[in-house]
């Protein structure tokens, strides 16, 4: 019985985390969704996000700059942190698509407008 529950929660975590793109970790926490992308080097907003996330962090990375369509597979996103990043141009409606968007944390950045 033992093996076969261990054979169960190894197919689990693969499956949890065959969801969330390299090099982030995705969490399914009290009905929620927490996608931690944060100090890996990042560029850009990751692809492959699962859509149900509603903490994104991407804090601490190199984005550069916030390209309209980022976020169109992660709309129900209700906290997005963004902070110490390179971030320079937040192209128009980047962020339109995040209606449940409630937290935007763009603090260290280099926005001059927005």
């Amino acid at each position: 019985m033992f093996p076969l529950r261990a054979l169960w929660l190894v197919w689990a975590l693969l499956g949890v985390a065959g969801s969330c793109p390299e090099p982030c970790a995705c969490v399914d926490k009290y009905a929620h969704q927490f996608a931690d992308c944060a100090y890996k080097e990042l560029r850009e907003v990751p692809e492959g996000l699962p859509a149900n996330v509603t903490t994104l962090s991407l804090s601490a990375n190199k984005i550069t700059v916030l390209r309209r369509g980022a976020f169109a597979d992660v709309t129900q996103v209700t906290s997005l942190w963004l902070a110490h990043n390179e971030v320079r141009t937040v192209e128009p409606g980047a962020l339109a698509v995040l209606s449940q968007l409630k937290n935007l944390d763009l603090s260290h950045n280099f926005i001059s407008s927005f």
